[in-house]
């Protein structure tokens, strides 16, 4: 057993990222008769969100009263009433109103922790820590009105965010674990791609298969997204698929995995299609269900749940994804022991292609 002491992230550094922590749709159907008011989870902080009046809102969810939880509260429109004393908390954590005070004062250092908080994409992101001032990642095609966007159901797994992705770029591991679905048994040698770099912490590579490989699939209907796929991860936990199929259709796969905590993540995901839109989206979503469920034993099997430093595992030239996106996590986290600016300066460098 590997101990998690080894592992060569500081995962403080994710706090200045955003990230999704729930899609539109849960936050409204969270409306339970006291408005809309979800208790959701990053990186270990204990977050309430709710729909305000001026927008969603996410703080800690503790009253900073006497400590009860803020999502067994009242959502008022304008605040989150706190359970206990009915104390009321605004936008950006300020105290709106004390009820067994009325006539004031409010003390001074009366205010609930508040984090950075937006809707995009149908989903709720939050960033703890505004300081490096880090955007959402854009999105290739969510707005464009020739792409029909389907969300599926969010899903925890038992890994750090990093292994997450990192099982969503691995090539190598097609042919034994998605033999049926994504790859194809006895074509287990993949070409090594080129990986190109952009701004905003963005790492890019085209994968496109042997040519045995492809006749093989070709054979089997030719419609697996192993064909001709270009990835995008946005770091630090983003990535996006652009598959485009021999009749030339696109299906754009994106998917970020949250960090729960140092040892869990949850996936949200969606995914795009310029065709068929009035079709079905069931079929879509299923076979999203089949790859995840070869995928999860394989993912939570691997010990520790965090990356661990680089002496702990073998790395051979097919790891060239995984083991460039290590490095740039680790870049990050370098970076980040320096100050947020330097994570902010580091982002907006440009690299160069491998």
């Amino acid at each position: 057993m590997i101990s998690n002491e080894k592992t060569f992230l500081d995962n403080e550094t994710w706090r200045y990222f955003w990230h999704p922590v729930c899609t539109v749709k849960e936050l409204e159907e969270s409306d339970t008769g006291r408005g809309q008011l979800l208790r959701v989870k990053l990186l270990s902080t204990d977050i309430v969100v709710a729909r305000l009046e001026n927008g969603v809102v996410a703080l800690n969810n503790r009253c900073p009263h006497r400590s009860a939880q803020l999502h067994l509260g009242w959502n008022k429109g304008n605040c989150i009433q706190c359970p206990y004393h009915g104390w009321m908390w605004g936008e950006g954590g300020k105290c709106m109103g004390i009820p067994a005070a009325p006539d004031g004062p409010i003390p001074p250092n009366a205010k609930a922790t508040a984090y950075d908080c937006q809707e995009k994409y149908g989903l709720v992101w939050v960033r703890l820590d505004g300081s490096a001032d880090t955007e959402i990642p854009g999105h290739i095609v969510y707005d464009d009105p020739t792409f029909k966007c389907v969300h599926g159901p969010s899903y925890d797994w038992k890994t750090h965010s990093a292994r997450r992705v990192e099982n969503y770029t691995d090539l190598a591991h097609f042919p034994f674990v998605h033999p049926e679905t994504l790859g194809r048994d006895g074509h287990v040698t993949f070409l090594t791609p080129d990986i190109a770099f952009r701004k905003e912490g963005r790492m890019r590579f085209r994968y496109d298969p042997p040519k045995d490989a492809r006749q093989a699939m070709d054979a089997r209907g030719g419609m697996s997204p192993l064909a001709f796929t270009d990835y995008t991860i946005n770091l630090p936990f983003g990535v996006t698929l652009d598959l485009t199929l021999q009749n030339g259709n696109r299906t754009v796969m994106w998917m970020w995995a949250t960090p729960l905590d140092n040892i869990h993540c949850r996936s949200f995901w969606f995914a795009c299609r310029n065709s068929d839109h009035d079709g079905p989206d069931q079929p879509h979503m299923d076979m999203q269900a089949v790859i995840l469920e070869e995928d999860v034993d394989i993912v939570e099997s691997q010990d520790p749940e965090q990356i661990p430093h680089p002496r702990d595992e073998i790395a051979v030239g097919p790891d060239k994804v995984s083991l460039t996106y290590r490095r740039l996590l680790y870049e990050l986290c370098k970076a980040k022991a320096d100050g947020p600016e330097a994570i902010k300066t580091w982002l907006n460098n440009e690299r160069d292609n491998i």
